[in-house]
């Protein structure tokens, strides 16, 4: 093989770098897409399409309105007084929306678990509209004279249950809660346990019997039996069982010098005072 030859077949033509010219060979590399500084670079965010900002426009105007007509499904059935402060009515009307919001998503489920498995319960759409749910809170808080802006969380603690109460089913629950505890907050009682609405008049009355005279039989005075009924009023329906009961049975064989002595002078359907309460509920009542 000739000198030539060798010298052809070992020379060749260096190819471009897809990057652009070397920096160190001096060149000018040419700027990249997207790159700050770059041609495109003072593209790469594009402001809101006008579509896009009358979307979020339309979409805070159906907020809105919805606010509205709740608020005024509550004033309508009188369960917000005109006198209630922002606050409460703000409080009461989001808390409405965002119970229909839960049963949008729950009978959603309960639809695509009755196609699936062919069983299951679906809940009426009617849940769905806040300002039926409003409508049936509104009855619910007149019939109870539970503060409105509570009336909401009544329903998450004791489902959809609540909804389906009948003025004259709560009217029988708030006379068998009196009965039992004729000068407690039935109000109150009927707040912090919802349950209490919902169950068999007849079976509360038997039930909330026993607790009672089960109560009565422990070393514990009168006014602390109903105050601890107020304040824990699962009690009345066996909520926490014969665990329960031996706790506050033994609580009261503790501290039975103390409840004498916070009792003393108060009749049998009197109340204690603001600081005999308070000491009473922190050793004795129990929040679940």
């Amino acid at each position: 093989m000739s000198v030539s030859a060798t010298s052809a077949s070992l020379s060749f033509t260096p190819r471009p770098s897809p990057r652009g010219p070397s920096r160190r060979s001096g060149g000018v590399e040419a700027p990249r897409p997207g790159r700050r500084g770059g041609l495109q670079g003072c593209h790469a965010k594009s402001s809101p399409s006008a579509e896009s900002l009358k979307n979020k426009e339309t979409k805070a105007r159906r907020k809105q309105e919805e606010y509205d007509e709740v608020e005024a499904a509550w004033r309508e059935g009188g369960g917000l007084l005109d006198g209630a402060d922002e606050e409460s009515v703000v409080r009461t009307v989001r808390g409405t929306v965002q119970v229909a919001k839960h049963y949008v998503l729950l009978i959603e489920q309960q639809v695509f678990n009755l196609a699936k498995y062919g069983e299951g319960e679906v809940l009426p759409d009617t849940h769905k509209d806040p300002v039926w749910v409003a409508q049936r809170l509104c009855m619910l808080q007149k019939l109870t004279n539970v503060p409105p802006q509570y009336v909401p969380d009544m329903v998450e603690q004791s489902g959809a249950g609540v909804l389906a109460l009948t003025p004259a089913s709560v009217l029988r629950s708030m006379l068998a809660v009196k009965d039992l505890v004729p000068n407690g907050d039935a109000s109150h009682m009927v707040r912090v346990e919802p349950d209490l609405l919902l169950v068999d008049t007849t079976h509360l009355a038997y039930s909330g019997g026993d607790v009672m005279r089960t109560l009565r039989e422990m070393p514990l005075p009168e006014p602390c039996v109903r105050l601890l009924v107020t304040e824990e009023p699962g009690l009345l329906l066996g909520k926490g069982g014969l665990v329960r009961t031996e706790q506050l049975r033994e609580q009261a064989l503790e501290h039975r010098d103390n409840l004498k002595a916070i009792c003393e002078g108060v009749p049998e359907d009197g109340w204690l005072d603001v600081r005999s309460q308070r000491w009473f509920t922190n050793f004795f009542c129990g929040y679940y």
